[in-house]
């Protein structure tokens, strides 16, 4: 049987497991929806935990003997002592993009363009970033932070936003890659499933009007007919966005928002630990009774436990 390992190194400590090491607890936790990921670690105190601070560089490896995996790149965000032990909370550097905001108006760029700009002024590096729609105008201002506008960015184009384990920015639509199958039985601890019953049939989704009939390109306003896009039929919701400025690019808007409201089936799965799960990887299950929890998913969310009670779980949450 393989044995789990860890490796984790904040500042200039390592810890590993032994004997006479102070991890007693760790949580890894990597989510799409949620702005940065984060860590907590349980230390008991000695005088090497005492020496951590906030800042301090933060690299988690998990996995088995012979074979670690990265899981977690970022810094300590947080650290709260008690009287035998030590709580330590980091964050990704998707933190860099939540204290970022900035003033600027871009002309004739597309989507990945602006997100590239916004990464950039906050530090952050690329890992993968599509171009997504053109704008002829978009208006970034400081009342949002990066973050917020990189995801209504996101949200325009049908496109998911997170960061890898390396701490790289991703800014691109799913693609089935690097599968990994989980089968009942074999190593699935617990699975549950959620089918939500979208009352929305359809999206119309409306912008201003200065090009709405001479392309994207421009961006005066010479007209006041409608610009407007819709996709599906029946009961609907309306969406509107200034930056929308000709009819086939709210085409494209209302069919990304409505093809995301109809992906309605998501669930998790416990499993043995596995470091090898990422954000944006494909999941195939076999073997569960309930039809709907078999076949290939999107991973959104990846959390890893390591303790002494449990040993190493993997938690995933996806979505079809």
């Amino acid at each position: 049987m393989l044995k789990p390992v860890f490796k984790i190194k904040i500042g200039s400590e390592t810890y590993e497991p032994g004997s006479q090491s102070p991890v007693l607890r760790l949580d890894v936790d990597l989510n799409m929806d949620i702005p940065a990921d984060s860590f907590e670690i349980i230390l008991g105190v000695d005088d090497n935990t005492l020496n951590i601070k906030e800042g301090d560089d933060a690299i988690i490896e998990l996995g088995y003997e012979g074979e670690l995996k990265k899981v977690f790149t970022g810094s300590v965000d947080n650290v709260v002592p008690a009287l035998t032990t030590l709580r330590v909370k980091g964050l990704n550097y998707a933190s860099k993009l939540l204290e970022l905001r900035v003033n600027k108006v871009f002309e004739k760029q597309t989507a990945g363009k602006i997100v590239s700009d916004l990464a950039k002024g906050s530090g952050v590096k690329e890992d993968t970033v599509k171009p997504g729609i053109s704008f002829p105008y978009y208006v970034i201002d400081d009342s949002k932070n990066s973050y917020e506008h990189i995801k209504e960015l996101a949200g325009l184009c049908g496109y998911d936003i997170y960061m890898t384990n390396e701490n790289k920015l991703v800014f691109k639509n799913y693609e089935k890659k690097d599968t990994h199958t989980l089968e009942y039985g074999v190593n699935i601890i617990d699975a549950d499933y959620d089918e939500d019953r979208p009352m929305i049939k359809s999206v119309n989704v409306q912008g201003e009007s200065p090009s709405s009939f001479k392309g994207a390109d421009t961006s005066h306003w010479l007209t006041k007919r409608s610009v407007d896009g819709l996709s599906g039929s029946g009961s609907g919701v309306l969406f509107t966005h200034p930056a929308l400025r000709d009819k086939d690019t709210a085409a494209k808007v209302a069919k990304a928002i409505m093809d995301d409201l109809q992906r309605n089936l998501s669930g998790t799965i416990e499993t043995v630990g596995n470091a090898d799960v990422k954000l944006g990887d494909t999941l195939e299950v076999k073997g569960m009774s309930n039809s709907k929890m078999n076949g290939e998913f999107q991973v959104r969310s990846v959390e890893h436990q390591m303790s002494k009670s449990r040993g190493f779980i993997t938690t995933i949450g996806w979505r079809k």
